[in-house]
Formats: structure tokens, sequence, C-alpha cells
């Protein structure tokens, strides 16, 4: 099975998993790392080593919330002679999706996947409804 890391400002990876388990129950192999203000990035980056020295890196599919920040640069900074996929931009579509296919698709498939489904999950709903 692959390994899902969520590296994330505040609890948003945490809440991520809490929440996924009320539409798909619990999510197995699934971690979160939270980055909280006033924390140092070294404190975060530590963390982040610290948890992927513990997962397989070879079946390990890291998610960041934003592309730049603190929890961005710390797994960018851990990739450095590591074999594992990170993916930003998570958002609560993309990882129902990931967590329940990730059996299914080898990790190169669930990232092309995502990012062909990122685009799918985000609708101007006012649009959509005009075009309808």
């Amino acid at each position: 099975m692959i390994n899902i890391l969520l590296v994330t400002h505040g609890d948003l990876g945490k809440e991520l998993l809490k929440s996924s388990e009320l539409i798909i129950g619990k999510v197995e192999n699934a971690e979160s790392i939270s980055f909280y203000q006033g924390e140092s990035f070294e404190t975060l980056l530590a963390k982040v080593e610290r948890i992927i020295e513990n997962l397989s890196d070879d079946e390990l599919i890291v998610f960041t919330d934003m592309y730049g920040g603190s929890p961005y640069n710390a797994v960018n900074r851990a990739m450095k002679n590591r074999n594992f996929y990170h993916i930003t931009g998570i958002n609560f579509p993309l990882f129902i999706d990931i967590a329940i296919s990730r059996d299914t698709y080898s990790l190169k498939e669930i990232a092309e996947k995502i990012i062909k489904n990122g685009k799918k999950s985000i609708v101007f709903v006012n649009e959509k409804f005009l075009t309808d």
C-alpha cells in the first residue's frame, strides 16, 4: 500500500484525514505533520525527516498545502537522495481520491491522476449554473 504523508500549515492535514473518515472510513498508512505559528522551520524539517525515515520512501506520496510555503520547503529539502513523490495544493476531493485509489494504481499513476483530477475539483459554481 502506498503511504501518505500530509504536511500542512496548522491542522489542515489532520482535519483532511479526520473529515475523510466520515466519507470513506479509516485511512490506513496515512500521517500528518502540522506546522504552527511560532514554530521554527528547523523543527518542522526535523519532524518531516523523522517521519519519512519511518515510512518506505519507495511507496510514499507527500502532500503539502501550498507551493512555496514552509511545509513545501521542508518536504523539498527532505527529498534529497530519496525516492518519494511530492505534490502540493492538496484539497479534500483530491485527498479522498488518493486514499481510495492507492491500492489500485502505481505511485506514478496516482500522481498523474491527481494532477488531472485536481483541475476538475475546482468549480466556479455560479458559472456552472448559468451554463447548465
